[in-house]
C-alpha cells in the first residue's frame, strides 16, 4: 500500500519519473503515518477507550460538526472527478487535505478533554470523526485497498468496503469495534541509505 500511495502520489501524470526513497520515506512517515494513520488511531483508540468499544450515540451537531460533514461529502464528490479524468496526485491531494482538516477539527474539540465533563459532546466530536474517517476510508481505497479493508475491519464491518460502493457508511451507533491497531508503520530513516547503497551497487553490476 505504501508504494502504491508513492507512485500515484509522487510521479507525473503523464511520462516517466525516477523513484526516490528519501521522497518515499517522507510520504510513508508524514502522510500515511502521522496524517492520516494518527487520525485514524487516534479516533478509535478515544472511542473504544470511553465508550467500552461501541459506537456512541452522538447528540446535536453544532456548525464545527456540520462543517467537517460537507467537506467529507465535497472531498469524496470531488475525488471521484479526479479519479475520472484521471488524475490521481489530484485525487490523493484533495483526501489528505481532508485528513488535515479532520485533524484539525479533532485538536479544536479536544474530546480527550471533554469526556471529563461532557460525554455527549464528545460522542458527538467522535461520531462526526468517524464519518470523515470513513469518507476517507472510500476515497484512498483506489491508491491503499489493503488499509482501507484494515480500517473497515476496525470500524466492526464484516463485508468489503467495496459493498458500500462510491458513498460514505458510517458505523451505526452501538457497533462493536475492533481493538486499535496501527495501519501503517513508520519507517526509520536509516532505510534511505541503505536501500539507496543497494540501487547504486546494482546499477553498477
Amino acid at each position: 500500500d505504501p508504494l502504491r500511495y508513492y507512485l500515484s502520489a509522487n510521479m507525473p501524470e503523464f511520462g516517466d519519473a525516477d523513484f526516490s526513497w528519501r521522497e518515499f520515506y517522507r510520504r510513508n512517515n508524514d502522510e500515511l503515518v502521522a496524517t492520516y494513520g494518527n487520525l485514524v488511531h487516534r479516533i478509535l483508540t478515544l472511542t473504544h477507550r470511553n465508550f467500552d468499544g461501541f459506537v456512541p450515540q452522538p447528540g446535536s451537531t453544532d456548525a464545527d460538526d456540520g462543517a467537517l460533514i460537507q467537506k467529507s461529502h465535497e472531498t469524496l464528490v470531488s475525488v471521484a472527478h479526479s479519479l475520472e479524468i484521471p488524475r490521481f496526485r489530484e485525487a490523493i491531494g484533495k483526501a489528505m487535505a481532508l485528513a488535515g482538516e479532520a485533524n484539525r477539527y479533532v485538536d479544536m474539540k479536544a474530546p480527550w478533554k471533554t469526556v471529563k465533563e461532557d460525554k455527549v459532546r464528545t460522542a458527538t466530536t467522535l461520531t462526526t470523526a468517524l464519518y470523515a474517517i470513513s469518507a476517507l476510508k472510500i476515497a484512498l481505497y483506489p491508491f491503499i485497498p489493503q488499509a482501507s479493508e484494515r480500517l473497515h475491519k476496525l470500524l466492526g464491518f464484516t463485508n468489503h468496503v467495496a459493498n458500500d460502493g462510491w458513498s460514505i457508511s458510517p458505523p451505526p451507533a452501538g457497533q462493536a469495534l475492533q481493538e486499535p491497531k496501527a495501519l501503517f508503520t513508520k519507517l526509520d530513516e536509516g532505510i534511505i541509505e541503505k536501500e539507496t547503497l543497494l540501487l547504486e551497487s546494482q546499477k553498477t553490476t
